[in-house]
């Protein structure tokens, strides 16, 4: 469609038919003449097997790593490093009850 080389292709189609040729040794001829590039689908052989399986493994890995790391981030305690634990991760800490008597004094008006 809208291909210059399409009429000719076409032409070379019909000729071959003509001549009793199989669908198969008519496409054979077409990529032996042309490339693989006359195909509408790249064969599943070699590196178009990888062309084809890459971008959905990619899509799995990346999932896989993103769900690793979500979980791992939940798993971590308030004390953890986590940082948005803020005051309820220190209420039970009487160590720093000082400090916060300190910042009530600093902060009344």
């Amino acid at each position: 469609m809208g291909c210059t080389y399409s009429d000719r292709m076409r032409g070379e189609l019909v000729a071959s038919l003509d001549r009793g040729e199989n669908d198969e040794l008519a496409l054979q001829d077409f990529v032996q003449k042309y490339g693989p590039t006359v195909l509408a689908a790249p064969t599943a052989t070699g590196f178009n097997r990888v062309a084809w399986v890459m971008p959905f493994l990619a899509l799995v890995l990346g999932l896989a790593t993103t769900i690793f790391i979500v979980t791992a981030w939940k798993g971590r305690g308030p004390g953890d490093g986590g940082g948005a634990g803020g005051a309820a991760a220190s209420a039970g800490q009487p160590g720093l009850d000082h400090f916060r008597d300190q910042v009530r004094k600093d902060t009344e008006l």
